[in-house]
């Protein structure tokens, strides 16, 4: 099959980068794949390192995009793809007006967001990462598809990126208790105000403390994130926060934590590592994994909404703080979980099937096509087109 991959940026994240991991995996099952994806990010020299075939769209962050729909629809026709692939609803929006619309393309959609925006065609296969979302989406979806996210266990597991050589990188000692997060600094998700949190735990517990925080990722949060972690530092005479910025390879990261904090596929990958990890949600949410919290993030995805904030996070790591059998015990739980239901091979090859039933679940609709369009051009001439739930 020949397959065209839309990806909606290629800074640090678990979407994108679960995109370009399974590109890879399909390309190596023997079909013609080439990524669609806009200018900037890390993860380019990542995907370029992957062996993948690239095309840069005109424009970045854009949707709906004239420019980037005309060449998806360029580059369909000239590769004679069989399918269209889009993550997230930007992409979605492009592809469904572009190529799908237009060329009478086959579509797939995967959105790993915690809700279905509801620009999102309902005719088209919609793949998701929980079994909550799921079943809520099939309401509304005619072709609701589950995949968790996946993680290559091959590339993440323990010893894959030395882990005392990852803690010289950052001058841990075997005293420091190391707090990993990996993530995109931005105000999505409420993943600034978590790494924030988190931050304030670290300077709560002051300078006799080995509680030490590595923070790696970018984003327009950024300088925020470093302001406060030099404060902190300042204030607690120590180095208690790093704020190491992106790396191409995160990997280092979590083979240096203690504790991998964080949501979605950066917690897996933590898990993947044999760390044990306290998830992040919204509005405060923290909950460490254990036999009992297990079925919770099975079903509802890796994070959560509503919590008590520091005071959530302090309960979650005292015992993982205090107790090195524990942490090996949850390391080992978690390791086995990711090992068993994410792995990418076995993604990939369901994201086959899914590719070879798009021409028959994804034919044009019209009243699907025209609904997307009249909520973008109602959204658009309000200059507030932004990632919406499937309800509103």
């Amino acid at each position: 099959m020949k397959i065209v991959v839309y990806v909606h940026h290629m800074e640090i994240g678990g979407s994108q980068l679960n995109a370009l991991e399974l590109a890879r995996e399909t390309a190596a099952r023997g079909h013609d794949v080439v990524v669609l994806a806009p200018p900037g990010g890390a993860l380019w020299d990542v995907a370029r390192g992957f062996g993948l075939d690239l095309e840069r769209l005109p424009t970045h962050l854009t949707w709906p995009s004239p420019r980037n729909m005309a060449h998806a629809v360029s580059a369909v026709r000239r590769l004679r793809a069989d399918v269209v692939h889009a993550y997230e609803w930007g992409p979605a929006i492009d592809v469904a007006l572009g190529p799908h619309l237009l060329l009478g393309t086959p579509a797939v959609v995967t959105t790993l967001s915690m809700y279905v925006s509801g620009y999102i065609p309902r005719h088209v296969p919609l793949i998701v990462g929980t079994r909550r979302l799921a079943q809520e989406a099939a309401a509304r979806h005619r072709d609701v598809r589950l995949m968790e996210p996946p993680i290559d266990t091959a590339a993440n597991v323990p010893g894959s990126a030395g882990g005392t050589r990852a803690r010289d990188r950052w001058g841990f000692g075997p005293e420091d208790v190391v707090l990993s997060v990996v993530c995109r600094l931005s105000d999505d998700l409420d993943k600034t105000a978590g790494v924030l949190e988190a931050m304030s735990l670290v300077e709560r517990e002051g300078w006799s403390s080995a509680l030490t925080l590595l923070v790696v990722g970018d984003g327009p949060r950024y300088d925020d994130v470093a302001a406060r972690a030099r404060a902190i530092n300042a204030m607690v005479g120590r180095r208690a926060v790093v704020v190491a910025g992106a790396l191409d390879d995160p990997r280092p990261a979590y083979a240096a934590a203690d504790v991998v904090l964080g949501m979605g596929s950066s917690v897996l990958k933590g898990m993947a590592f044999s760390k044990p990890v306290v998830v992040q949600g919204e509005r405060g949410f923290w909950q460490r994994l254990d036999e009992e919290s297990l079925g919770t993030f099975l079903e509802q995805g890796w994070y959560g909404s509503g919590g008590r904030g520091v005071a959530a996070l302090s309960d979650a790591l005292g015992p993982l703080v205090r107790k090195p059998g524990l942490r090996a015990t949850l390391g080992t739980f978690g390791q086995r979980i990711v090992t068993e239901r994410f792995s990418l091979t076995s993604a990939a090859a369901d994201l086959e099937q899914v590719y070879r039933e798009a021409p028959a679940a994804g034919r044009r609709s019209a009243p699907s096509l025209a609904r997307t369009f009249a909520l973008v051009a109602r959204d658009t001439a309000r200059g507030r087109l932004r990632e919406r739930p499937a309800h509103g």
